[in-house]
């Protein structure tokens, strides 16, 4: 039997608090053009979408699907599958554990998914977790963290655009062109996103289909072994905690693109294509990705290709027995980033409205363009370094997401009796009949402990982590869920013992 988000005790705000609200978060002199069902221009925020809005512009289950296709069948994608080769490990070991841990890590987004049926975004939602003021972390980080991922994706598709011109297209300059393509695309807004995913998975697909054919002579599966021992588990536990963190980046922003569903929309629909949208492409990109990182192994043009030029190096070896077509296909690759960011750049703006009434006010377009600025300044400044910082990035960010899915899930389950009835969706905007937070700051702070004694980066291994291997591993998610999940259940309890809320 289908299962149905029930929020009808919530209520809708009047016909009159809508408009108001829309009218604070629109750009001066929007027209009806900008509005007309064609054009279709996003003119409002993170006020809740009501059931009378969902019947204009309506999102469909299967554009859950398309939207996540296009997200993740991207070059970045490629570049983390070859994570797991850089650590040392063999390409059966990298498959394997892309393919299990994937397989797990994606159930998470596909779940908070659904939550955007009840009209909010996901960082407006967590709210009934985090409290009022509270939530300014999950805001904060969120924020962090989509400028950070829209970077790095940047970068991916930026060093295929300087492989395929042999160093003339400078990487500086290719985060600038996709960085301000997604910024034209996130300031049309929602219903723009998903027309245009619905077919921009696909031209991707093509590339690596292609690739895998015309690459597979220097794939190899034998070109080295992995470590065995201690040293073995700290590579295969530093790889595991990779993929993990770039399945799971998407719980911050998931529900954002739901929110304009039917409200009768089953929810083990949307967890289905949302489930289907991250996976597939994840497991098969990034097993493309060890793939041809393997050839690094038995062939070193492809391991120099990789030093100089990142993942667009090996990539353009990999397609060019398909002369012109191949280097047009390296085009198309570095495109794919566009689609990767489109959920990073879109969702900065949601996040950043919810640090007040006063940042509700501040037009959407204009924090999709601060989000834009930001991540142009970081992608160019990190281009140098991308290798370290895309293995520290995934680690810190997942950490932190750990965090936030884990006060959400037990604020849910232990607190709201798994029960939507538990919440009044109308009470988003209102302090005082939010709790203020004490629980979940509580939970936050115990895990970034769990964190640090964790955490193997490149630049720090906590206490424990340095104990596995030469080098240490990266443990650090499961202190962090320990830690969290423990702190959080008991100061909740606390919150609202004292406080009633």
């Amino acid at each position: 039997m289908d299962a149905k988000l029930d929020i009808t005790v919530a209520g809708n705000r009047t016909d009159i608090e809508a408009g108001s609200i829309e009218k604070s978060n629109s750009l001066p002199g929007i027209s009806g053009w900008a509005k007309s069902r064609f054009w279709a221009v996003e003119t409002t925020g993170i006020q809740r979408v009501t059931d009378a809005d969902r019947e204009q512009n309506t999102t469909h289950v299967w554009n859950a699907c398309t939207f996540w296709l296009s997200a993740n069948m991207a070059v970045a994608t490629l570049s983390t599958g070859m994570v797991g080769g850089a650590l040392g490990l063999a390409f059966w070991d990298s498959f394997a554990i892309i393919v299990v841990v994937n397989l797990i890590s994606c159930l998470l987004p596909a779940w908070t998914a659904s939550f955007g049926l009840t009209g909010l975004r996901m960082t407006t939602f967590s709210r009934y977790s985090f409290g009022y003021w509270g939530n300014l972390l999950v805001v904060i980080f969120s924020m962090v963290s989509t400028t950070g991922w829209n970077a790095i994706n940047s970068i991916s598709g930026a060093s295929v655009l300087y492989a395929l011109s042999n160093g003339k297209c400078p990487q500086w300059a290719g985060v600038v062109i996709i960085c301000t393509t997604v910024w034209i695309i996130c300031a049309l807004g929602i219903t723009w996103i998903h027309r245009l995913d619905a077919v921009l998975w696909i031209p991707p697909f093509i590339v690596w289909c292609v690739a895998a054919g015309t690459g597979a002579p220097h794939f190899t599966g034998g070109g080295i072994q992995s470590p065995t021992g201690a040293n073995g588990a700290a590579a295969a536990l530093s790889f595991i905690a990779v993929v993990f963190s770039f399945a799971v980046s998407w719980v911050n922003c998931a529900a954002d693109y739901n929110v304009r569903m039917p409200i009768n929309t089953p929810q083990n629909r949307i967890f289905v294509a949302t489930y289907i949208g991250i996976a597939v492409p994840a497991i098969i990109v990034q097993a493309l990705g060890a793939a041809i990182y393997s050839g690094n192994f038995v062939d070193p043009t492809w391991k120099l290709a990789y030093h100089e030029a990142g993942v667009g190096g090996p990539l353009k070896l990999a397609l060019e027995p398909a002369g012109g077509f191949g280097k047009f296909l390296l085009v198309l690759a570095a495109l794919s980033a566009i689609p990767n960011n489109i959920p990073n750049n879109y969702s900065f703006a949601m996040h950043a409205q919810n640090f007040g009434p006063w940042a509700l006010r501040i037009p959407r377009t204009v924090l999709v363009t601060c989000g834009f600025v930001a991540a142009i300044i970081v992608g160019t400044c990190a281009a140098e370094y991308f290798h370290d910082t895309l293995q520290t990035f995934l680690s810190i960010i997942g950490y932190w997401t750990i965090i936030h899915i884990v006060v959400v899930v037990e604020e849910h389950l232990i607190f709201r009796a798994a029960s939507w009835k538990q919440y009044d969706f109308d009470t988003w905007d209102k302090p005082d009949m939010l709790p203020f937070g004490w629980g979940a700051i509580a939970a936050f702070c115990f895990g970034f402990v769990g964190a640090a004694l964790g955490m193997k980066v490149t630049w720090y291994a906590g206490p424990i982590a340095g104990l596995i291997g030469s080098k240490g591993a990266n443990i650090g998610h499961e202190l962090t869920f320990a830690f969290s999940g423990l702190a959080f259940p008991f100061f909740r309890w606390l919150e609202k013992k004292y406080t009633g809320k």
